[in-house]
């Protein structure tokens, strides 16, 4: 049996919470419509532009846009900058530039026109692919990015030495116009002594931690770039930059040497072959903000295990299938080791991994994030593609891409902990650290990430928006619904807290996209597969051509629940914490937090109800 009710209090351990809150928010993005095909006429155009198109994730007016790239904040200004990879003239990867947005509240972004950086340098002329910002109140603006000569550029290709190279652009004008240092590349291309699988997306940012294991000052600066090393191991390597002069890098080495494919266990996913757009941070304890933790988040590419659990290998031919890649993190012990071959220093520094998850399930990518000096947190932007989307579908369209919703990561810490739901060595499961408390339970630390509580709270206050919120009881026997009529919406936000008993088999929700919910988009909860799981619609053949160009393959996430042990209160067992955003096509879905999928619903055109389910395993069968 699973309860839910509408108390947003918790004071017996018993009690939960769920509220629906449709959104009708002003589109983010700039109302210009891109010429799809000229077989088309205006009308079937429109329909086809706005089809899947979301309304609240930002977005450029048309053509290409992935990585997201310089995510900041300008203290000098108070405004907030994000870029993104950005093709202009079509909607096909090619010719990236780098589009541009600014907020004073990050809530509310403009969207410039025209690209901030263009392919125009002969250093650069193939692509301005992913960076980073760095801002400072006594300098000039200043970004790093990775500048290509020569493509193709894959981990699976023989690398072309100085195909891709770091170079720098300033802004005195507060972002509004940039220019390529006349140094440029300010690195002409990755470590000659080490043959490379990629190097690319510079990150750059202070790093207290390994200035301390290095025995430097805490305000040096330090940078990464992204790749791996040949038939050795993914990598990020990291230079000492000159804070009075950023176009003087020092190599230091590759940070992590933790050979190919290194796969703990299905809680922690696949570290691949090559890594992309390379994060380091460093976050601090929830309850004791004298502890820290240091933390890679990172996309890997080549992943193996991943294909096959997320059930791309058995499409059939024609459905486009998502790359074999995975957004992960990892946290890491710092330390000092002697230098080696791929080190120009006599003392290098290394991370050795500890524990690690994915930072989404779904088909979140390129994660890239800053510190946010106004609310003292770590803020993510991710990628959000078409990779199940059929090229003929997606070129029709317009348009293809757009930024995920901005997150906040966060170090959490659950305390006194007895067991998982179903595994009995907590320390088995490597996407937290299970340390002892000498209490005979467990504390666990892991990373955990939510939307910006700032973009929340100006969707749920825009005009139109209305709540729900339902009344407390089992789902079973009679399963909690919430009506078609007065919700019907394709862009909304939905709180649920479930309170599962040891007997239930599954729990859930079913997302109706009809009124008899023949079609539906199904959370699924099972706690003895300690498993949350994501069923989408699909098309009908008789219905929709779009059915053999639509990837809807389930996604599926390892997910339990803890139970924790309070003197008083006696063991408690935290309840399944679901907060779904749907805009249009896309689904942003956040369990407990620590669990995040994010996926596209091509067949769901609009919500028109949800009902809320559990079944119970009884020794002579299920009972619904």
């Amino acid at each position: 049996m699973a309860r839910v009710n509408d108390d947003m209090e918790c004071p017996d351990g018993t009690t939960s919470a769920t509220g629906f809150y449709p959104l009708t928010p002003k589109s983010l993005s700039p109302p210009r419509l891109f010429r799809a095909s000229e077989s088309l006429d205006q009308d079937q155009e429109l329909v086809t532009f706005t089809r899947w198109r979301p309304s609240f994730h930002l977005q450029p007016a048309e053509g290409w846009m992935n990585d997201p790239c310089a995510p900041g904040f300008d203290p000098a200004t108070g405004l907030y900058h994000v870029s993104f990879q950005w093709n202009p003239r079509d909607n096909d990867w090619g010719d990236i530039a780098w589009g541009h947005a600014t907020s004073s509240d990050f809530v509310s972004w403009r969207i410039d026109q025209q690209p901030s950086l263009l392919p125009d340098k002969p250093y650069d002329h193939l692509g301005v692919f992913t960076g980073c910002l760095h801002a400072n109140e006594s300098s000039p603006l200043a970004c790093f990015y990775t500048s290509v000569n020569a493509l193709p550029i894959h981990h699976t290709l023989p690398y072309k030495h100085g195909c891709e190279s770091l170079s720098i652009a300033l802004s005195c004008d507060n972002g509004e116009t940039w220019v390529k240092h006349p140094s440029n590349p300010i690195l002409p291309g990755a470590p000659s002594d080490v043959k490379v699988t990629g190097w690319r997306d510079p990150f750059v940012s202070k790093w207290p931690s390994l200035s301390r294991v290095l025995e430097k000052d805490s305000d040096t600066l330090y940078g990464i770039v992204s790749g791996g090393i040949v038939d050795k191991t993914p990598t990020t390597f990291i230079y000492a930059i000159c804070p009075s002069d950023l176009t003087k890098w020092e190599y230091l080495g590759p940070l992590v040497d933790i050979g190919l494919n290194k796969r703990p266990s299905r809680w922690s996913g696949d570290l691949g072959r090559n890594w992309e757009v390379t994060n380091f941070l460093t976050l601090h304890d929830s309850f004791d903000a004298s502890v820290t933790r240091d933390f890679l988040v990172m996309g890997t590419e080549g992943c193996i295990e991943e294909r096959e659990e997320a059930g791309q290998e058995g499409l059939d031919s024609g459905v486009p299938k998502r790359p074999a890649r995975c957004q992960l993190w990892m946290a890491g012990s710092l330390q000092a080791v002697e230098g080696g071959p791929g080190s120009v220093v006599g003392r290098r520094p290394r991370m050795e991994y500890t524990f690690g998850g994915h930072l989404d399930h779904g088909c979140y990518y390129a994660a890239n994030s800053f510190f946010d000096p106004v609310t003292r947190s770590h803020i993510v932007w991710g990628w959000i593609p078409e990779d199940d989307l059929g090229d003929s579908l997606r070129r029709q369209q317009g348009w293809s891409g757009m930024l995920a919703l901005p997150r906040r990561i966060q170090l959490t810490t659950i305390l006194r902990v007895v067991r998982a739901w179903n595994t009995n060595d907590l320390t088995s499961i490597t996407s937290v650290e299970a340390s002892p408390d000498g209490m005979g339970t467990y504390t666990l630390r892991t990373l955990t990430s939510i939307p910006d509580s700032r973009v929340v709270g100006r969707l749920r206050s825009q005009p139109g928006v209305r709540v729900w919120h339902l009344p407390q009881g089992p789902i079973t026997p009679f399963p909690i619904y919430i009506a078609a009529d007065p919700m019907r919406s394709n862009t909304w936000e939905l709180r649920c807290s479930i309170r599962v008993s040891r007997d239930c088999k599954k729990t859930g929700l079913r997302i109706g996209h009809n009124d008899d919910f023949s079609k539906e988009t199904v959370l699924c909860f099972e706690p003895m597969k300690e498993t949350f799981t994501i069923d989408r619609p699909t098309f009908a053949a008789s219905f929709d051509s779009a059915c053999h160009q639509i990837n809807a393959a389930p996604e599926t996430a390892a997910h339990t629940l803890f139970t924790t042990l309070d003197n008083e209160a006696g063991e408690t067992t935290e309840a399944l914490e679901i907060r779904v955003w749907c805009d249009h096509s896309v689904l942003e879905v956040f369990v407990n937090e620590r669990t995040v999928i994010t996926t596209r619903i091509y067949a769901g055109d609009a919500t028109y109800g949800a009902r809320f389910f559990a079944e119970e395993e009884k020794e002579d069968g299920v009972v619904p």
